[in-house]
This record gives C-alpha cells, sequence and structure tokens, in this order.
C-alpha cells in the first residue's frame, strides 16, 4: 500500500501526490524506514536528522507534515515531499527533496574562545544534523545553530548571550558570513605574539595593535586589525606578499588575566622587493618623465607600498594640473619573485583636457564675494589646473581670506567647500566656492 502526503508551505513547491485518508484512517502505524531520494551534497542520515522523524516511533499525518515543515523551514530545499509504502502497520517514509543550489554561506564562530572549532561543530550537529561549516541564506538554519550554541554555553555556565547577525565577508566582497559571537562576556586579550616576525620586530607589531588589545577579543576584529593595520607596515617596508594567519586564542590561566586570552597572529613576512620601473602606455599630455617624477620610485629603491600608493596619487593629481580632470590611471604590478623586484605596468586614459569656464562664489555678501572674484588669476578660456584653488588661498586672497574666515571662525562657521564641475559638451569646467552657514 502507498500513501503520499503534500507537506503545507506558502512559498516552497512540493512535488507529491495527495492520498492520505487511508493512513489517516489505520492506527498504531510505526516508522520502520526512513529514505531520501534526490540528494546531491547532503547525506540522508543529515536530512533524518534534520526532519525530526524517528525509526520504530508512531506515525501519524500530523508528524509527517511537521517533518516536511522541518525540513522546508531549514532553507536547504527548493522542494520537499514524500510518499510512503506499508506492510502492515510498518511503514517506510521516503521523502523526495531537491537541493537548494548555492545560498550557502560559511559559518564563523567570533570569540567562543572556550571551545575548539571540533566541539562547535560537534555540538551544533546535535541539534542541526546537516551542519558542515556552513548555514542556508534562507530558511531558520541560522537561528536553529544559535540556539544550539546557547544550550552549549547553558551546559558549561558561561554566563553569556549568543549573537548572530549575516555580515560582509570583507572589505569589498559581495560574499556574506553568517557570525556568531557571545555577549555579556569580558574577554580581555593578556598578551599578544606574532610568530614568524623577523624584519618587522616582533614589538613594534605589538606596540602598533594596542587598539587591538585594549579591547575584548574577537576574531572578525583581529584579522580585520591584521590587514588593515599591521600589514601596511609590511607594505612599506617593501614585504609586499606578507600574510596574516588565522589569529589562534588559548585561555590564560594566570591570575592577572580573569577570563582572558593568550592571542597569537602567526606572520609569513616574505621577501624585500626593490623597485625595478613603471611601463607608461596612453600617455601623450604627460612624458614618461613627468609621470615617473610624479610617482616617485627610482630604480633599486625598497618597493615601499605605501610611497608607491602616494605617488599614484600624484599622478593623478598631475593631471589635474593640464586640466585633464577625467584621467584614469589603471596600474598593474608585477612582483618577479627570482629577482625580488616589482615593476608596474600602467595605461593612461587621459580624456580631454577642459579650460577655465565660470567662477561662482555663494555665502557670502557681494562686497566680499567681488574681492574674491578681482583676485581670483585662472582666467575663462586658459587650461584649467586642479591646484590653482590651493593657491588662490594661500597667495592670491590671502588677505581677504584671513579677514573672512576669522569673521567665520567667530560664528563658528567652517571653511568653504570648493566643487569643479566639468562640462563635456564645451569642455569648460566652472568652479563654485560655497560658504556654507
Amino acid at each position: 500500500m502507498v500513501f503520499r502526503r503534500v507537506v503545507p508551505i506558502s512559498s516552497v513547491f512540493l512535488t507529491i501526490i495527495a492520498v492520505t485518508l487511508a493512513l489517516a484512517q489505520q492506527p498504531a502505524r510505526r516508522v520502520a524506514k526512513i529514505e531520501v531520494e534526490g540528494l546531491e551534497h547532503l547525506s540522508a542520515d543529515e536530512v533524518i536528522g534534520t526532519s525530526g522523524l524517528k525509526t520504530g516511533g508512531p506515525l501519524s499525518v500530523a508528524e509527517l507534515d511537521a517533518a516536511g515543515q522541518k525540513l522546508v523551514d531549514s532553507g536547504l530545499f527548493t522542494k520537499v515531499g514524500y510518499r510512503t509504502t506499508s506492510k502492515g502497520n510498518q511503514v517506510t517514509v521516503i521523502f523526495q527533496v531537491k537541493e537548494r543550489g548555492g545560498g550557502q554561506s560559511p559559518v564563523v564562530f567570533d570569540n567562543f574562545v572556550w571551545f575548539t572549532d571540533e566541539e562547535l561543530t560537534a555540538a551544533i550537529k546535535r541539534q542541526v544534523p546537516s551542519f558542515a561549516g556552513t548555514a542556508s541564506d534562507a530558511g531558520n538554519m541560522a537561528e536553529n545553530i544559535k540556539h544550539a550554541l546557547e544550550s552549549l554555553l547553558k551546559e558549561h555556565h558561561i554566563d553569556g548571550t549568543v549573537d548572530y547577525g549575516a555580515e560582509q565577508a570583507g572589505l569589498n566582497s559581495e560574499k556574506q558570513e553568517h557570525v556568531f559571537s557571545v555577549s555579556g562576556v569580558p574577554i580581555p586579550i593578556c598578551s599578544l605574539r606574532f610568530p614568524g616576525a623577523n624584519n618587522v620586530s616582533e614589538a613594534k607589531l605589538v606596540m602598533s595593535s594596542r587598539q587591538l588589545t585594549d579591547g575584548n577579543y574577537s576574531l572578525k576584529t583581529a584579522i580585520a586589525f591584521s590587514t588593515f593595520a599591521l600589514l601596511p607596515i609590511y607594505r612599506e617596508a617593501g614585504q609586499l606578499r606578507a600574510k596574516f594567519a588565522k589569529p589562534v586564542t588559548k585561555l590564560d590561566a594566570s591570575a592577572k588575566c580573569q577570563g582572558g586570552v593568550e592571542l597569537t597572529i602567526p606572520v609569513e613576512e616574505g621577501p624585500v622587493y626593490l623597485w625595478e620601473k613603471a611601463e607608461w602606455t596612453g600617455n601623450a599630455a604627460l612624458s614618461a618623465n613627468d609621470l615617473n617624477a610624479a610617482l616617485g620610485m627610482k630604480n633599486g629603491d625598497v618597493a615601499n607600498g605605501v610611497k608607491i600608493d602616494k605617488g599614484m596619487l600624484d599622478v593623478r593629481r598631475r593631471y589635474g594640473h593640464t586640466g585633464h580632470l577625467d584621467a584614469k590611471v589603471a596600474a598593474e604590478p608585477e612582483l618577479n619573485d627570482s629577482t625580488n623586484r616589482l615593476s608596474y605596468k600602467i595605461v593612461v586614459k587621459e580624456g580631454p583636457q577642459y579650460k577655465m569656464g565660470k567662477l561662482t562664489i555663494k555665502g557670502l555678501d557681494e562686497a566680499d564675494a567681488n574681492s574674491l572674484e578681482e583676485r581670483w588669476k585662472l582666467r575663462n578660456g586658459e587650461v584649467f589646473d586642479t591646484s590653482y584653488t590651493d593657491r588662490f588661498f594661500r597667495i592670491d586672497a590671502r588677505e581677504q581670506m584671513a579677514r573672512i574666515m576669522s569673521a567665520r571662525q567667530a560664528q563658528r562657521k567652517g571653511p568653504p567647500e570648493i566643487k569643479f564641475t566639468p562640462n563635456q559638451l564645451n569642455l569648460n569646467a566652472d568652479v563654485i566656492i560655497e560658504f556654507k552657514n
């Protein structure tokens, strides 16, 4: 005898045939076996565990509906259905599923310093059998993981609250992570080590990490700090392949560190690179010598990444001096690991050259506005120069600006805002200097 049941849900399509009346009329039915069809990545045990249905237990329409709904709510499937076969009062339940393609994001344990990742995974799998390091972006899987972690804290008498949030995996990343953390429990960082530090001393890295060690431990914070605060130290030293490994914590049992951790962030420094050359293409208004001078790097210099970044900004500013306001500079580094040398291939798209258009001064009375306009020396039709406004304020209109700014400071008003507005039709660039209240 075969019975089939549609699991009631509102948004997920279930593919099954609904024939349930006979099953509902037969008492004392029991689950003899559970099978799963349609699996690609998950195991049958994981699906069965997620459903909550157990072999040997009593069977009813309500229990089958509830099991199917749990599978739907897990977010792991786009289709869920079941059918049944029976022999006497022994029933085989066959779940028919279609796994959700993608829609899984990594799970991050931010500060569960009392447990290893293996212990956390085992605790979660007791309540979420399908857990394998990721969680579905749909359904209630993340909420179930949170409940499992709360149970673990309670079991170990840790008086904290589990917080959950879906966060961006990293700066400029389109991927997300399911991040679980504990709040309400102080976790001070009592010591910090950087094994592998050599060219940049460990003492310098520790001293540069005071902002990190002043707060409670967080894996996400430690990774972000290593990336954005410490890697620039290596880039400045020309160690452009330096990288930090995942932070590791160990509970500090000393009396001076109540509830705190020893934090270790291994570093792989890599070699020191020297500057080789820059190869320029697409430049016409400025020569390679002009651009190299703006970049500020010479053959044999330490390939100081911070200095190179500043040099690339100066290249773009140099084009602003020649009226090329739309200039784009794309730089592609080339590391030669056999010679430990760095070269750049730099493609320039200069765009059109703009001329000075109209000057507008806003927010001042007519006399002050006219006084400033009279001292503006970049005339209409001359090649536009983005650096002229600085020279205007410092030299050409210095006395007038000193008087105006003194009065504004007494009124607690700030400096003016400056806006360049290029017009691509007539290739003029208007300048607006606005003194806001």
